[in-house]
């Protein structure tokens, strides 16, 4: 496993935000406190309702080597 660093190509290739586990009220926050590159970043702040899980259809997932999910809810990947 590679270690994931906050970079563009990262953010871009970030899928957290298409998860329907997503909390709903990611509208509401401002651009620096978005949540995503949970994979990196650990458990998100706000509350997690698990309706399912894209990591491993993600492409940061797939080019960091990573493995497990419901990385919002677990904390970042070892």
């Amino acid at each position: 496993m590679k270690e994931v660093h906050v970079n563009l190509h990262n953010i871009r290739n970030c899928i957290c935000g298409k998860c329907p586990s997503f909390p709903g009220r990611f509208k509401e926050m401002e651009h620096a406190q978005m949540p995503g590159l949970f994979c990196r970043a650990g458990k998100s702040k706000l509350e997690i309702d698990q309706k399912g899980c894209l990591c491993s259809d993600c492409e940061v997932f797939k080019e960091h080597g990573l493995s497990g999910g419901y990385f919002c809810v677990n904390g970042k990947a070892q």
